[in-house]
């Protein structure tokens, strides 16, 4: 989720110190930070449901458009094997743990009540696991499906974008909206395995955030002016006429609309961002939590979630309520992150790779240092 290639919820592996960070990316943390704290609030419940659906309708395209925008053309255009492997490490390794971790997990809850989702076989989880997609909610850890999508996006975009640099501007946005309308086509028939469907819906938001960066659009959104009155009429007017969006489920409503309030929405949550960003403690909060989102996503439903819902049931017979189970998901997620952080041979959960040690220096080449 650094400086050059992640997306909002992988780079905890490859992120560098937020001292060193430009205020530009500083707001890029603090957007991942604000776009993952709607994906637990919208798991844990948000009510009332009409505002976690209006969430809906941004919060993902929101995702895409930071991965876009820390897409590294300069390190991988040239170098696919480079992106294949880092996305391999950031992406994928961290998906199947979190999958089989959450997959053991319900197996022990089950062990300990019988009747706990005693109609999935045993077997299920692992088969969704291997699709990468919800598969119904076969897919116990059921936001980890992000990462199978976004391991494919970034790799259709990369070959994509490869042959497009350099051409004319709308020529690049015809083919990335080209792509993005025969994901949508696709998704009518069959749901491709490890979401490819999807994977190519999101390439226009993509191209999106990479526009963002290239041309260097960020540094001058500014947040009380025109433009922000008519990005929030946009999104409204599109949130209101769509109908319900669950990107998930393939469930997109009207595309024009669907891609309307997904940009808009994601315009004005980056406004927000820079309004915020003004305050230290929104500024530090958000920052944290948006360097910690690859954690957070993986953790939050799989493991705390799951507990939580598996006590609510057999034990106090009450549900806790949104804001507590936001609390302890993000809590427990940031915890659990700080102690797989310090287990030696754990890193690769959360796709971090060990760093080769610096040669040693002669005493001459200190001395001339």
């Amino acid at each position: 989720m650094q400086a050059s290639d992640t997306t909002s919820v992988t780079t905890a592996a490859e992120s560098v110190s937020a001292a060193s960070r430009t205020p530009r990316l500083k707001v890029i943390d603090m957007v991942r930070g604000i776009t993952i704290l709607l994906v637990v609030v919208g798991h844990a419940g948000l009510t009332p449901v009409v505002l976690n659906d209006m969430f809906r309708d941004f919060r993902l395209p929101l995702f895409f458009i930071v991965s876009g925008y820390l897409f590294s053309a300069s390190k991988y255009f040239d170098n696919f094997t480079a992106l294949l492997r880092t996305r391999i490490l950031t992406l994928v390794v961290p998906y199947l743990s979190a999958g089989f971790l959450c997959y053991l997990l319900w197996l022990i809850l089950r062990t300990l009540e019988p009747t706990h989702n005693s109609g999935i076989a045993w077997y299920e989880p692992t088969q969704a696991i291997a699709l990468g997609t919800y598969s119904g909610g076969l897919l116990l850890n059921i936001p980890i499906w992000f990462l199978t999508c976004l391991f494919v996006t970034q790799i259709i975009f990369c070959l994509s974008m490869r042959y497009l640099s350099g051409r004319p501007l709308l020529l690049q946005l015809a083919v990335m909206l080209g792509l993005s309308l025969s994901g949508y086509a696709m998704s009518t028939v069959v749901f491709l395995p490890w979401n490819i469907d999807v994977a190519l819906v999101a390439q226009l938001f993509v191209f999106i955030g990479y526009q963002l960066k290239q041309r260097q659009l960020l540094r001058k959104i500014r947040v009380f002016n025109l433009g922000t009155l008519v990005w929030l009429a946009l999104f409204l007017t599109a949130a209101y006429f769509n109908s319900y969006v669950d990107m998930n489920n393939r469930e997109y409503g009207n595309l024009f609309l669907f891609y309307t309030a997904g940009i808009a929405g994601s315009l004005l949550a980056i406004k927000m961002t820079q309004l915020l960003s003004t305050s230290r403690f929104f500024a530090a909060t958000l920052t944290y939590i948006g360097q910690e989102s690859l954690a957070i996503l993986i953790f939050h439903y799989g493991i705390f979630i799951l507990l939580l819902n598996f006590v609510e049931r057999y034990v106090f017979g009450s549900y806790l309520g949104w804001f507590p189970t936001t609390v302890i998901a993000v809590a427990g997620s940031l915890l659990l992150s700080m102690v797989v952080k310090r287990v030696p041979g754990l890193g690769f959960v959360l796709g971090r790779t060990r760093k080769k040690a610096a040669p040693r220096r002669s005493y001459m080449e200190r001395a001339a240092s």
